[in-house]
């Protein structure tokens, strides 16, 4: 990991990057609506008990979901879209594509480094880790994994053939899912458990897991989660097409709701799903990301409406910053235990969020206050960060 003080900073794969392209390719919206991601992560990941918290706020269980599922495939939908700026740029300045996969490969496996790192501070105050007991995948690996693949394929297949592949990837998923048996379950199921995804990461990766029988970020829902950043690239690709700038907005903004309305009707067969990664997820949420960013195109980089954007900014050019650094804080702070003169041991954390705000704002409303100050916290590292042109990058 390194600093940048280039004030050109901008996302590539997931992580802050300098990136050589000229200036009128970069897109302001993109940071934009990465900073709305991360701070939606930010506040979410913060409550001061995981137990209570607004309906919203929270993951909406199996089978079901609130804004709070957004947030994971709208990031890897991010990552799609800054592929073709980023490496268009290095294509343009002739760097072969053996340098390029090089690159790919380097940040992919330092993504999945650091998020291997990231599970040996659990959030929740669990035991610090055992090499035995290592969660293998999460969050970081996933994205490390779909940035590999979703790059490889965009430097040797053309825009139709992504396409193709983005389509096989969801149908393939969804027929293995639901027609193909499962040894001593059969097909078609979609519980917890007995499913192909929970079959073959407890058969490849037992004792690895998020939990003892489930995986959220497993072996063969990465799939579609590859499909997921397709969906991104192939819309990073259109953005830098000659069509006028209105044209392209119709038209992504269109494409956008058809795969809203795509992804809910595929629900009624193959819910929406985010521990099973379902296909429907992938259209649903793609969809809903792309309508949210083409109105961000529209008033950032079309429009020039920026007075709102400072904060979504600050957040979206340093994102493995918080990233790592607000994990590590909850995490460290939800470890330390204490005992007070007047009760049993409990974690700073919790200590902070009973005596702070629970105290007096009630354990609902006070869990909230807390994740909203952790934010306002972040907000402040972060803007001297940007300020002083400090940007993280790996």
């Amino acid at each position: 990991m390194s600093t940048v003080t280039n004030p050109a900073a901008v996302e590539e794969g997931g992580v802050s990057a300098v990136l050589p392209v000229r200036a009128k390719e970069r897109l302001l919206s993109l940071d934009v609506f990465r900073g709305m991601t991360l701070v939606m992560m930010t506040f979410v990941n913060n409550h001061g008990d995981e137990g209570f918290g607004y309906a919203p706020f929270r993951h909406g269980g199996w089978n079901r979901w609130t804004p709070t599922d957004l947030i994971f495939p709208f990031f890897i939908f991010i990552v799609g879209v800054a592929i073709p700026f980023s490496f268009v740029g290095r294509l343009d300045r002739g760097e072969t594509k053996e340098r390029l996969y090089k690159h790919i490969i380097s940040r992919a496996v330092i993504l999945f480094a650091i998020g291997l790192l990231l599970n040996c501070f659990p959030e929740d105050g669990g035991p610090w880790f055992h090499f035995s007991t290592l969660r293998i995948f999460g969050i970081l690996q996933r994205i490390g994994l779909c940035y590999l693949a979703a790059s490889v394929i965009y430097l040797n297949v053309k825009t139709r053939g992504q396409a193709i592949i983005t389509a096989s990837l969801l149908v393939f998923y969804f027929i293995m899912m639901k027609f193909v048996p499962v040894p001593g379950y059969g097909a078609g199921v979609l519980a917890r458990e007995g499913n192909w995804v929970q079959y073959i990461d407890i058969h490849v990766m037992r004792g690895h897991l998020a939990s003892p029988d489930f995986e959220t970020k497993g072996l063969l829902s990465t799939l579609p989660a590859i499909a997921n950043a397709l969906i991104g690239v192939m819309v990073g690709q259109y953005l830098r097409s000659s069509l006028p700038a209105l044209e392209k907005i119709a038209r992504l903004f269109v494409m956008g709701n058809a795969m809203m309305f795509l992804g809910l009707v595929w629900s009624v067969w193959f819910p929406i799903n985010q521990g099973l990664w379902t296909s429907s997820l992938v259209l649903f949420m793609c969809g809903m990301a792309l309508v949210i960013f083409t109105c961000c195109y529209y008033l950032v980089d079309i429009q020039k409406v920026t007075g709102w954007t400072k904060l979504f900014v600050i957040f979206g050019v340093n994102p493995i910053t918080i990233w790592v650094g607000e994990w590590m804080v909850h995490a460290t702070l939800a470890k330390i235990m204490l005992r007070p003169a007047d009760g049993a041991a409990a974690s700073v954390w919790t200590l902070i969020y009973s005596h702070a705000y629970a105290s007096w704002a009630g354990p609902m409303h006070g869990s909230e206050l807390m994740a909203f100050s952790v934010v306002l916290l972040w907000s402040g590292i972060l803007a001297v960060m940007y300020k002083q042109r400090i940007f993280l990058k790996v």
